[in-house]
Formats: C-alpha cells, sequence, structure tokens
C-alpha cells in the first residue's frame, strides 16, 4: 500500500527523498515545494477524494523534523456516517426546552395567575398564552442567537472543504438549566487542515452570535421600556444575572434612543440577548476544544496548551472569590472548569501548521480576545437578600388553657430589614371558637430616636394603630414593638389540640406567620 500512496503523492507533484513506518503511519520524507499551504491543500483534497490507495480514509498531515519535512499519511478506517434525524430531533426538543424556560420566564415577568397554583411549572405547558409567549419572547431570539452561532462554524468548515455535519442542539429541562439548553456543537469528521481554516472555523461561530444577539438585546430594551413593568417593591430573597462590560455598554447605547424612564423589569428578549452574550464569552475561553482554545491554537501553537490549565486556575479562584469589585463567587465555574479537564486541556494540531497564518487572521484572533473580555460575566447568577424583612420572637407556642384561665406570652415584632425604610405591618389574630384571643401593644422600641413608647405617650399613635379590630405597625428597620397575646377559654371546650395563627403582612406584601397550639386535656 505504501507504494501505491507514494506514486499518488509523486502524481501530485510532490518528490519523496525516503520512506519509513512508524507503526500506525506513512510517513514520507519530501522535498518542501513552492507555495506550501496552497499545494498541501491540493493534496489534501485529493487524498479525499480518491478511494484507490487501498484504505478506507487516508489524511495527509505535514511536520517538520529538524530540516526535513515529513507527510505523514494517516489510514483509518471508513467510518459509516449514517444520514439520520438526529439534528432534527434535537431541534425540535431543544425549541420545546427553550420554549417552556421562557414561559417560566414570561410567567414571572407578566404575573401570570398560573403561579399561584400547585405544579404551576408543569401548568404552563397547558396554558397556551403563557406558553407561546415564551416561545416568542425567549426562544425564537435565543434559537436565532444559537443557530447563528453554529451556522456560523458551519458555513466556515464547508468553505474550508471540510466534511462538518448540520448543528446538534442539546436540550435541558429548566428546573435543570434555567434556559433550557446547554447550547449546540456541529460534528467535523476530519483533521482541520492548517491554522487558517483552524481560526475561520473557531472564531466565525462567537462573532456570528454575537452580531445576532446585539440587536435581540436592543429589543429587548425597547420592550423593557414599551411595556413598563414596575419592579416589584421585594421579591424576596432573589436570584440576578451579572452584567458584562459589553451588556452594561450596549444598555447604556439603548438610553442615548430610547431612555428608560423608570425602574421597570427587564423583558425576556433582554434575557435570551444576555444568554447569547454569555454563551460567547463561554466558547471563547482560551481551553481545549472551545472556540477559543482552536483560536489560541492556530494562533500560538502547541504553546496554547498551557492556557487551558490557566483558565481552569482562573476558573477555580473565581469559584471561591469571585473577582473583587466585579463579583461575588460563582459556584458553576467549578463545574465549567472540571468540564474542561475531563474534555481535554490540549488541542491536537492542524493537518499542516508550517505556513503563516497572516495579518488579517492574527487580528481576528485580537478581536475575539477583546469580545472575550468585554462580554464575560464574573458572576452571572448571584443570589441577592432582601432588604426588607421582619422576624416575631414569641416566648411560648404551646398552652393547656383551663376554663376561666387566661393564659398569655409575650411576642417581639422586630424589622431586622437593612432597608431605611419604614415599614407599616399589618397584624391578624386567627379566630378559635371558645376562646378569646386578645393582642395588646405593650411599648414600641424606636432605634433611630434609641427610646421605646408605651400607650401614656403622645408619640405611641404614630407608631401603633389599633382601632380594636385591625392592628397595624410603622416600624423603622431594626426596631420592635413588644406585645402581649391573652388566650381565655369560654364556654364548653371538649378535649383535643387546637391551633391559630398570627399573621404579619408587610407593605411589600412578604407573609410572615406563627402557630400557636392549645391542647385541652380530658376533664374529669
Amino acid at each position: 500500500m505504501s507504494k501505491t500512496i507514494q506514486k499518488f503523492i509523486e502524481g501530485l507533484g510532490w518528490r519523496v527523498n525516503n520512506y519509513s513506518w512508524d507503526g500506525n503511519a506513512h510517513l514520507f520524507y519530501v522535498d518542501e515545494p513552492e507555495n506550501l499551504d496552497e499545494r498541501f491543500e491540493e493534496l489534501r483534497l485529493a487524498f479525499k477524494a480518491t478511494s484507490n490507495l487501498g484504505a478506507g480514509r487516508t489524511f495527509p498531515m505535514l511536520r517538520r523534523a529538524s530540516n526535513e519535512l515529513i507527510l505523514v499519511v494517516l489510514p483509518q478506517p471508513t467510518l459509516d456516517y449514517t444520514q439520520n434525524r438526529t439534528n432534527l430531533y434535537l431541534l425540535i426538543a431543544t425549541i420545546f426546552t427553550t420554549t417552556w424556560a421562557g414561559a417560566m420566564w414570561w410567567a414571572s415577568y407578566a404575573d401570570s395567575n398560573v403561579l399561584e397554583m400547585s405544579w404551576w411549572w408543569l401548568r404552563i405547558l397547558i396554558t397556551p398564552d403563557v406558553f407561546f409567549m415564551g416561545f416568542l419572547t425567549f426562544s425564537l431570539p435565543l434559537m436565532a442567537i444559537l443557530g447563528a452561532h453554529e451556522m456560523g462554524h458551519y458555513y466556515y468548515a464547508k468553505k474550508h472543504n471540510l466534511d462538518a455535519s448540520l448543528p446538534f442542539f442539546l436540550p435541558m429541562p429548566p428546573m435543570i438549566f434555567p434556559f433550557g439548553t446547554m447550547g449546540a456543537f456541529i460534528s467535523i469528521r476530519e483533521p482541520i487542515p492548517n491554522r487558517r481554516a483552524l481560526l475561520d472555523v473557531g472564531a466565525s461561530g462567537p462573532i456570528a452570535g454575537l452580531l445576532v444577539a446585539i440587536p435581540v438585546t436592543l429589543l429587548g430594551f425597547w420592550l423593557t421600556e414599551h411595556n413598563a413593568v414596575p419592579v416589584p417593591i421585594d421579591s424576596g430573597d432573589s436570584l440576578y444575572l451579572g452584567s458584562s462590560i459589553f451588556f452594561v455598554a450596549l444598555s447604556s447605547l439603548s438610553e442615548l434612543f430610547y431612555p428608560s424612564s423608570g425602574d421597570y423589569l427587564s423583558h425576556p428578549v433582554v434575557l435570551a440577548g444576555w444568554t447569547g452574550f454569555f454563551v460567547t464569552a463561554l466558547n471563547l475561553m482560551p481551553a481545549g476544544q472551545l472556540d477559543g482554545g482552536h483560536i489560541a491554537r492556530a494562533l500560538l501553537g502547541p504553546k496554547s496548551n498551557g492556557l487551558s490549565y490557566t483558565v481552569i486556575f482562573l476558573l477555580i479562584i473565581m469559584t471561591f472569590y469571585g473577582i473583587p469589585g466585579f463579583g461575588p463567587p460563582y459556584t458553576g465555574w467549578a463545574i465549567y472548569a472540571m468540564l474542561i479537564f475531563f474534555l481535554g486541556t490540549s488541542h491536537p494540531p492542524p493537518s499542516e501548521e508550517l505556513s503563516d497564518l497572516g495579518k488579517s487572521r492574527f487580528a481576528v484572533g485580537a478581536l475575539t480576545g477583546l469580545i472575550l473580555l468585554t462580554t464575560f460575566t464574573p458572576s452571572p447568577i448571584f443570589e441577592v437578600d432582601s432588604p426588607f424583612s421582619l422576624d416575631i420572637d414569641v416566648d411560648e407556642t404551646d398552652f393547656s388553657p383551663v376554663f376561666n384561665e387566661a393564659n398569655q406570652t409575650s411576642l417581639r415584632i422586630l424589622n431586622n430589614g437593612q432597608s431605611e425604610g419604614w415599614d407599616n405591618i399589618t397584624v391578624t389574630v386567627g379566630n378559635l371558637d371558645n376562646f378569646t384571643l386578645d393582642l395588646r401593644v405593650d411599648y414600641v422600641n424606636i432605634s433611630e430616636l434609641d427610646n421605646q413608647f408605651d400607650s401614656t405617650s403622645p408619640e405611641f399613635l404614630k407608631y401603633v394603630n389599633d382601632d380594636g379590630t385591625n392592628l397595624t405597625l410603622n416600624l423603622k428597620s431594626n426596631s420592635y414593638a413588644n406585645l402581649t397575646l391573652t388566650i381565655t377559654p369560654i364556654g364548653q371546650i371538649e378535649a383535643g389540640k387546637y391551633t391559630f395563627d398570627i399573621e404579619l403582612v408587610s407593605r411589600t406584601e412578604r407573609v410572615y406567620r406563627t402557630t400557636f397550639a392549645l391542647t385541652v386535656e380530658e376533664q374529669n
């Protein structure tokens, strides 16, 4: 077979000086022709087109050892890439899961009634208006961004005569991953021929995706202002999305054309655009088989392999410490670091790594580095505690009442929120047959005055409103009210256990509840 391959090579104008077999590949020692990159590409395509060399698939590679140029020919068994509909099935599944995720985002944005139902995250699948809006406002723009990203790879793979598949999208239930997808990839079924093709294929995807993410995000900013959904005074302990330099700059740019008239919830289309920037930055990390790994290998050659460990180190640092001044720690980086490590930190060389890359492609490489720095979000998702909070401290919640004997306990209602504003708190005592439940305010302690006021003080009515039916407290942060609850059984009471609640409702409509239990023993 070696003689057949040698004749084939020489027939294409290559001069062979020596030959050896290293147990895995044919090694042909050849003279270096003029226009090495063009001549090798002709040779590669010729190998790809022929089937008369005694092997199913053969791939040529060029290597230099000392002053010798070696043409390495690797025989590989034929791989039967059957034409099936896996791409289509995965595309349909990903449209479904991203629509599902979008419906969850839309339900929260529109404050849909479905959120008040049990198993709401399943009920939205049979809530047509919410599900459709999930597709329109999140799935459609996100799939456009991801599709542009992958088709950028596909276009340049085909431009460089590579055997590449259409995109394989990766669906993911939104309960596991909030965006409904882990992205997509294309399968390139042969070695990348040279540094130029490696950079073109690696850089084209992120750039194409970014070009779609920009107008999507600007549209989202416009819809945010157009719909003007006010931010809740307090939504509780919430998950927030971090911002990249690029995202903030784009937001500032949008303010020039349609200034914001208030503080509004971001439209789900903004979230789709944000996800596009996030995916762009993830893929441009110069590590392993990521797009950034392709670009780094094209620019730096074998020296790029050390960058993978640098990326892993930085991701671990951000997992535990974040970046001071930019964002808190994010545990998700540890998972991403492990994926990079286990999927491989080294990037295989292209078939021919000897020819020059060219100034224009170095400029493209520098551009992708700038895109990485500006779209990277150090803390993509982080939790922010609510600035509003209340606490109920009760001396005793379990009683064994006796007929005509009162039971008393003390309560302290504390505004322990971080907000400096005042909180209007409505206190409601539940009803219980055959018992009288009486709740009275003994005094209030106001933190900023470092003083307490009881019912004999003129200032008391500024903080307590009790008309006998409704009780309202007006407390600033770190202020509290001390109350006495009196429980008196009246009439005939059967043995058993009885419960009632005291509820606090803040001005942000958060509900705090304490349950009291009364155990009546059998009378002898």
